[in-house]
Order: structure tokens, then sequence, then C-alpha cells
């Protein structure tokens, strides 16, 4: 049985959250570790982003949400703020904040005072993420922005329809790469999940499609939204959809 852990306090977002939010973008960088300077272009999601994907989590009453991708911390802050209106919490998987990010991630989260409301896990999500699977963890929404290869993004959105509760949402970013529409092509054809390209301002949706053979159809919009099914499929051993 799935076990779904919530924080038992609920109110507003925090000052602290929504001010450290309004200095990061209006400086245009953050702190690492090192009290070193990291810009937040091209590595973080832009404001209005943010702020829509927020908006989405109000909406959806999403108080368990699990991102792939910390980095600076941005998208989890606003992922907090939605969570912290509904007492719930989040969980960030980064194996790079150290070797890559210089704790820049880490630190957002506590200067922004969301250090307690985050499980931060420093591991690859193929390994943590089935790991949560076998725990009975479960989740309202997710957000997939860190490995961009198309066995990273195909390995994340697969354990996420196994985490995300039925009727849930997933949301992808970076549509603009092949290896990213190719995999959440698939998991719409195969997995069950329906892509919801207004659930966001900038929802991705598929211009005309064609032969995989012709290279992976574009679209337009920057995330891609998927709605898992009320139940979760179950193909015979042999079944195989082709994404286009």
């Amino acid at each position: 049985m799935k076990t779904r852990q919530r924080s038992s306090s609920r109110g507003e977002p925090p000052t602290r959250l929504s001010e450290y939010l309004e200095s990061v973008y209006r400086e245009g960088a953050v702190l690492d570790e090192r009290g070193k300077r990291i810009s937040l272009a091209p590595h973080s999601i832009e404001r209005d982003q943010g702020e829509a994907l927020s908006r989405l989590v109000l909406a959806e009453g999403a108080a368990l949400t699990i991102e792939v991708g910390l980095a600076l911390g941005m998208s989890a802050l606003f992922l907090c703020r939605a969570v912290l209106e509904q007492g719930g919490r989040h969980v960030a998987i980064d194996p790079y904040q150290h070797e890559s990010w210089n704790g820049g991630g880490l630190r957002t989260l506590r200067e922004a005072g969301v250090e307690d409301v985050v499980e931060v896990i420093q591991q690859e999500s193929q390994l943590a993420l089935p790991r949560l699977v076998q725990a009975g963890r479960e989740f309202d929404l997710a957000f997939i922005d860190g490995n961009h290869r198309f066995e990273g993004v195909f390995l994340d959105l697969y354990f996420m329809t196994r985490l995300v509760r039925p009727r849930g949402l997933i949301v992808v970013d970076d549509m603009w790469m092949p290896a990213v529409r190719l995999a959440v092509a698939y998991v719409e054809r195969n997995l069950g999940a329906t892509l919801v390209p207004d659930a966001l301002p900038d929802g991705f949706r598929w211009r005309r499609r064609r032969p995989l053979e012709r290279g992976v159809p574009r679209g337009r919009g920057a995330m891609a939204v998927l709605r898992m099914p009320a139940e979760r499929p179950e193909p015979e051993w042999d079944d195989f959809v082709a994404p286009f």
C-alpha cells in the first residue's frame, strides 16, 4: 500500500521565502557554499515559468511534490511555496550539488527558510527513484529537469509514472530537446499518460506528427504536462506502441 507523508502544519508561505525569491531574481544570481555568485541563467527556471508551476501545484491541491534536478534550487522554491500552503513536503533529487553547483541549491534552500520542508536525495535518479517506489512513496506532482539524455529522461519518466498518484501530474521541462520529446511521446503512447497542453501558459503541444525516421516531431511550448491515468495500465509482455 502506498504511504503518503504529509506535514501537519498548514498556512501561508513564509515571508522569508517570498523575499528571497524577489531578491535572487532581482540580482539574477544566488550564492554557492563559498559565497561565490552563480548566475541563474541559463541553469534555472525563469520566473514566469516558476510562478505558473506554483499556480499549477495549488490548482491541483498537490501537497506532496518531487523533482529531479535541484541545481540552484529555483524550481524547488516555487514548488515549496505552493506546497507550504497545503502543509505538504517536497523531495529533490540531485547527485551533483557539490560536484557541479558547489552546494548552491542547498544554500538556496537554507536561505529561503525551506530546508526543513525539502528532503534532498544526493543520488543519481535512476538509483533513487526505484528505491522510493520500493518504499511505497507516492506523490501528487513531479517535475523532471535532470539528465537530458534520452535514457535519463526515459528512466525518470518511467519511475515517476510509478510514484505519482492516479490522476496526478508529471511536468517535464526542456521540450525543445529531441531526446526529451521522444521519452514523453513513449509515455503517452504506452503508459496511459495524457498530454495537457493548457495546464501551463507555455504548455507543450505537438505539431503535426510524422514518422520517427524523419526525426522526432516538434511542438510548441517549453514544458509538457502529463496527466496520469486513473488506473495504471498493465500491458501484455510484448505490447509496444511506436511513439510516432
